[in-house]
């Protein structure tokens, strides 16, 4: 695989949240010693913190696409290095307030962590030797129970929407429902019907194996990464060779 994705979506209304900031024991956990610092002695510690965890939980997904075999994950040995952080700006739904890269063992993932109203979302990206230009992905963050939405029907329906093998590592109705909506964006990236395209994850315990895009049954070159947290589901998609419809 030549690029691996990665996504965290953070729900930021969730009460648990709001109190983790100030938990000394859960900062020393997941962020090295200069990370806390950051935190610390930010305007805003909340947001600061969850900008960190969500870029560290992207980046260990995407590095984890190109890195054998799969690293265990452990927070504070994937290093945030931000080049740029910004305040949030008013009334801007998406903005980018931090850019910068997650690094582990060598190994460094692109990343961004864009402000939206009750979430941030942060998206990276890892390369392989043999692709290191840049990549231009799909990102969505939606709310799981969207009206009219593809993915607003119940756990029963949106599991008849799945193949058995997508199935494997389905195991709630958000699990369901990010992969509906990330399937809907691949078939039109890549250009068939959505009905060929799979998303399907080794065999193991569920949430444990990156996902890994099928059109009729085969790997296509193509990634996706699935998240979801409260009210809020997220993914994102790359393609690269696209097939035609009648591939």
């Amino acid at each position: 695989m030549s690029v691996g994705l990665g996504n965290d979506v953070v729900d930021l209304k969730r009460a648990r949240i709001k109190r983790l900031a100030s938990n000394e024991q859960f900062l020393k956990r997941i962020l090295s010693v200069r990370e806390q610092q950051t935190v610390n002695n930010s305007n805003d510690p909340n947001l600061e913190l969850w900008s960190h965890w969500a870029a560290k939980e992207a980046g260990f997904k995407a590095i984890s696409k190109i890195m054998t075999p799969t690293p265990i994950f452990v927070h504070a040995d994937f290093r945030i290095s931000w080049s740029r952080a910004t305040s949030p700006p008013e009334n801007v739904a998406g903005s980018v307030i931090r850019a910068g890269s997650v690094s582990y063992h060598g190994l460094e993932a692109d990343v961004t962590v864009a402000l939206w109203p009750g979430r941030v979302h942060a998206t990276a990206y890892a390369l392989t030797p043999s692709k290191p230009e840049a990549v231009e992905i799909q990102t969505r963050v939606e709310l799981l129970k969207k009206p009219n939405s593809s993915w607003a029907g119940s756990f029963q329906e949106l599991r008849s929407r799945l193949s058995p093998q997508e199935l494997d590592a389905v195991y709630s109705r958000e699990s369901a429902a990010v992969r509906v909506g990330a399937r809907e964006d691949l078939a039109l990236l890549l250009r068939v019907e959505e009905k060929r395209v799979e998303i399907v994850c080794g065999p193991g315990p569920s949430g444990k194996y990156p996902p890994q895009v099928l059109v009729d049954g085969h790997p296509v070159n193509a990634d996706v990464s699935l998240s979801h947290d409260g009210l809020w589901i997220a993914w994102v998609v790359w393609a690269d060779n696209l097939p035609g419809e009648n591939s």
